[in-house]
């Protein structure tokens, strides 16, 4: 597996390869990405990529007809604004979303995402990459949340209670020593 930003790998015209990416996220995001996030990665511009925080990498690997996508992920405002990765079922279970996370990491020095506390697959790609869950909201549908942060970006440990999920999007500060989520091995 080869791990690339979209620049290094360039073979044709940038509107006919962002139409493939995000035709494929929509096709292998098993309806996990947000809309938002699907918009932010349909309206990204060379220019876009060249600002802080905004990255956009593949997984690739070698097939019968050249290389083939495996995996994309794109992150935009440091993951504030959008944290996406879509992996090709065939390529599931075999680390290729840990890597473009941890890719993701390496390359803009830290990294925030939400994922819905029943994306149990998702988290645990999180995990494996070594995110850490900071605080538990309502996501944009409703469900209990998870707010994930790279490690030296996770200073402010802040967790809502379960019990007040339903009743405040903001987090609350845990108490320090706290149990905040253990890494599932």
């Amino acid at each position: 597996m080869q791990i690339s930003s979209l620049y290094d790998t360039e073979t044709g015209p940038w509107n006919r390869q962002l139409a493939s990416l995000v035709q494929f996220v929509r096709q292998y995001g098993e309806r996990q990405i947000t809309s938002d996030s699907c918009r932010r990665l349909s309206r990204l511009t060379p220019e876009h990529l060249c600002q802080p925080g905004v990255s956009l990498l593949i997984a690739t690997v070698r097939g019968q007809n050249g290389r083939q996508l495996s995996g994309i992920s794109f992150v935009s405002g440091y993951g504030m604004e959008s944290c996406l990765v879509a992996v090709h079922p065939y390529h599931r279970n075999k680390h290729t979303g840990t890597a473009l996370l941890t890719a993701q990491i390496f390359r803009l020095g830290n990294l925030e995402c939400s994922v819905a506390s029943d994306n149990l697959a998702s988290l645990k790609m999180c995990f494996n990459a070594g995110l850490i869950a900071v605080a538990l909201k309502n996501g944009p549908t409703g469900k209990p949340t998870l707010l994930l942060r790279s490690p030296q970006n996770a200073g402010s440990n802040n967790l809502l209670p379960v019990d007040d999920v339903a009743q405040s999007d903001q987090p609350i500060t845990s108490q320090e020593g706290e149990l905040l989520c253990r890494n599932p091995s």
